[in-house]
């Protein structure tokens, strides 16, 4: 009663073969209204053509792998039940205690500082997409006028929304330890350099020092020897 669909789930190995009659709610011509190719009316000489009425509702056919189904969570079948089409998806979610039972807490930080980048990347995709599929369920419900059902969805969104502002978070603060280890390496480097010119600028004056002492030596011994 609370779900709607104007979709049809179809096999996923399923190829069209032939042109399809007209879906709709749309009845066929009548019999005798049927014209032979000559123009004169069938029902006059020949055996009348039935065409029998197709009423689906206008539902569209899609395939099940379908990406939109990804904004419908998909129901855990009961012991020996099997789910089929549209019966496999949730449209309106469940009561406001079955939500809470199953629901889980945000991530905190300290569990995602130990996430690669990789996994925080995933998981952030993973939480846009429950976010959407909350969305779907609670514009849902809201056009059914459940407005009090529609604040059972705001636990779960808080909690997706702080989950992802936390991984913005951790991102934030690798992204700090990463400028400030480049910013040390470039210290580091600079100081290095520094020091190697130091280095080179004793090393040159002690030279200078030295050939000024043996000249001066030079200059006495002559001084001496004259």
């Amino acid at each position: 009663l609370l779900t709607r669909g104007f979709a049809e789930v179809v096999s996923v190995t399923s190829q069209p073969s032939a042109p399809q009659p007209l879906k709709g709610t749309i009845d066929p011509p009548p019999t005798h209204a049927i014209a032979s190719p000559d123009g004169n009316n069938s029902a006059s000489n020949a055996e009348p053509k039935i065409v029998a009425p197709v009423r689906l509702g206008n539902r569209v056919p899609v395939r099940a792998d379908h990406g939109l189904y990804a904004f419908f969570r998909l129901k855990e079948p009961a012991a020996g039940q099997t789910l089929k089409g549209e019966a496999q998806y949730e449209t309106l979610g469940g009561t406001i205690e079955m939500d809470r039972t199953r629901s889980s807490r945000s991530w905190k930080a300290s569990e995602l500082r130990l996430k690669s980048f990789e996994d925080l990347h995933t998981l952030w995709y993973i939480l846009l997409r429950e976010r959407n599929l909350l969305a779907t369920q609670e514009e849902e419900v809201r056009r059914l006028g459940a407005t009090k059902v529609v604040l059972a969805f705001n636990t779960q969104v808080r909690a997706c929304r702080k989950s992802m502002a936390r991984i913005k978070y951790v991102m934030n603060e690798r992204r700090l330890a990463y400028e400030g280890a480049l910013k040390l390496a470039e210290e580091e480097k600079t100081a290095h350099i520094t020091n190697l010119v130091l280095k080179q600028q004793l090393a040159e004056h002690q030279k200078e020092r030295e050939l000024f002492r043996r000249q001066k030596r030079a200059r006495i011994r002559a001084a001496r020897e004259a």
